[in-house]
């Protein structure tokens, strides 16, 4: 258990090398904090819990409209965006960037690292 604790913060360590990521965090899809690399003045466990029920609700949304499997969901405010998406069926990996912040790489990036911590959570 140790050990994929490490491997999860080596994980957020990793994306923090994206210089647009600001801090990064796994949570499970009840809303509870697994890991996190977020920014000391910023509330995990709320973050973790708010996020959770964004992407429950857009996962909802997603299917009732009929447009496919969830991908991701990016929240834009004016001074930086957060994106959220899934890591296998019980995880999901949050990241906050700064404002214009290249979110392809970002995306990119998260998306890589999503699979490692599927692997490592289920």
């Amino acid at each position: 258990m140790v050990e994929k604790r490490k491997e999860l913060e080596n994980i957020l360590k990793e994306l923090e090398k994206i210089g647009d990521i600001l801090g990064s965090a796994i949570v499970r899809t009840d809303g509870l904090l697994i890991a996190t690399g977020l920014p000391t003045e910023v509330n995990s466990k709320a973050v973790a819990a708010m996020a959770a029920a964004i992407v429950g609700t857009s996962e909802t949304s997603v299917k009732e409209l009929e447009i496919g499997k969830f991908n991701q969901v990016i929240v834009n405010a004016s001074d930086g965006q957060y994106v959220c998406i899934k890591a296998g069926e019980e995880g999901i990996l949050i990241s906050l960037a700064r404002k214009g912040a290249n979110l392809g790489l970002v995306l990119l990036e998260m998306e890589r690292q999503a699979k490692k911590i599927t692997r490592l959570i289920e």
